[in-house]
């Protein structure tokens, strides 16, 4: 049997993975995506994503104008004001601080995920595979690369890119001696719909602003909203709406037509129990362990996390990879969080991704349509990558240091390289 072809294999179907099949269908190369779950049912999945300047540059390089014209329609609004009070409510005056960056122009730009995996899938249903669990590449004497999947299928390609996320199996393969961090940072997180939260007398100031809790002696607790304008969405069909694949799913998590506060907070390992006991826990049972924590706040900041949907909350272990990494370009490379995936601190790693889809691109171009070799556009892109990509990864792992640390230290994290 004779094995399919495609110029750009693109094993992964998260932001990244789907934005390069944009910018590559854009500009006239030939690809595929293949990923491995029919359904993208990760629990971050039920957030939004701070889009950031980087991230809006690069959808509007690899979209379609229409898409992109969409994207910019279905956006939420997020709050651009700061706000910070301790564990009883007073306020404190160092709101502002960590702001400042030059990308929080875009502060208030708020996706949801579902919304831009629906937009970045528009137009790609006939090179978009699911059930296509990538198992091996085998590199071919005439410079291609065949993909293996565990459906007994293969595909060969001129290049690889490996877009699968942080446990990314082209990364294993290729860098197999590089390694994660398990920060020993573990973070929950919840949401409760802005309607919930007016009836149950949710304080404003909760809802309606870039809130930091920061107790004396305690770990800081994060909130924010995300507000959708429903009339948007419905100009553009199932653009926004509900998602079918998500239909199976109890609960609000994945609903994405509501506006809705959400919170996160951060402990280091074992101050909430051990990860054995937490990892086992429901969102309700989360939500009691989180209050038993901080009985003592103020009843206004409570009652938020009392009325939050058990169903949207989790508990994550928050790990990073290990920046530095340099192999030798070939006809594999990697995206986004399969080489660099960093925590949540400062909301760069679904930005990142996207960035990085917007250095791979025009380098694939020159190369298919301007003479320059695959290979001087695929090491062109990897230092590109690496350069942008670890400094983010650094600059994240010190923001978690100085936002779970600052009441107390942390015990077991690794510090930035």
């Amino acid at each position: 049997m004779s094995i399919p072809f495609v110029d750009i294999a693109i094993i992964g179907g998260g932001p990244g993975g789907l934005a390069l099949a944009q910018g590559l269908r854009k500009n006239g190369i030939d690809t595929a995506v293949f990923e491995r779950d029919p359904v993208r049912a990760d629990y971050v999945q039920g957030f939004r994503m701070r889009i950031r300047r980087r991230g809006i540059d690069a959808l509007q390089a690899n979209l379609p104008a229409h898409l992109y014209e969409l994207f910019l329609d279905t956006l939420g609004l997020a709050p651009t004001e700061n706000l910070a009070l301790d564990e009883q409510f007073n306020r404190l005056d160092d709101a502002g601080r960590g702001g400042g960056e030059p990308e929080d122009t875009h502060i208030e730009k708020s996706v949801s995920r579902i919304t831009l995996r629906q937009i970045l899938l528009s137009g790609l249903d006939h090179i978009f595979q699911t059930g296509k669990h990538f198992r091996r590449y085998e590199l071919q004497p005439d410079g291609t690369v065949i993909a293996h999947f565990a459906d007994g299928s293969a595909v060969r390609a001129n290049l690889l890119v490996g877009a699968d996320g942080a446990g990314s199996a082209v990364r294993r393969q290729l860098l197999p001696d590089l390694t994660s961090i398990d920060t020993g940072v573990r973070r929950l997180a919840g949401k409760i719909t802005l309607q919930d939260a007016e009836r149950h007398g949710v304080s404003p100031f909760l809802t309606d602003f870039n809130t930091h809790i920061r107790p004396r002696d305690g770990r800081t607790l994060m909130i924010t909203s995300h507000r959708v304008d429903p009339a948007a969405y419905a100009r553009h069909g199932l653009i926004g709406g509900e998602d079918p694949s998500h239909s199976n799913i109890s609960g609000f998590h994945f609903n994405n037509t509501t506006s809705y506060a959400w919170w996160n907070t951060a402990y280091d390992a074992n101050e909430l129990g051990p990860d054995e006991a937490l990892e086992n826990l429901n969102g309700a049972e989360l939500l009691d362990a989180l209050i038993a924590r901080i009985k003592h706040w103020d009843e206004r900041i409570l009652k938020l996390i009392r009325h939050t949907d058990p169903s949207t909350v989790g508990f994550l272990k928050v790990k990073s990879s290990t920046p530095g990494a340099v192999w030798r370009t070939g006809p594999v490379t990697l995206l986004g969080d399969s080489i660099h995936a960093m925590t949540y601190f400062r909301a760069l790693g679904g930005n990142t991704a996207l960035y990085d889809t917007g250095l791979l691109v025009p380098q694939l171009t020159a190369a298919r349509h301007h003479g320059k070799s695959q290979t001087g556009a695929v090491r062109d892109y990897e230092n590109a990558m690496r350069d942008h990509g670890y400094e983010a990864v650094r600059s994240s792992l010190s923001a978690m240091l100085r936002n779970v640390g600052a009441g107390r230290p942390l015990s077991a994290v690794a510090a930035p390289q």
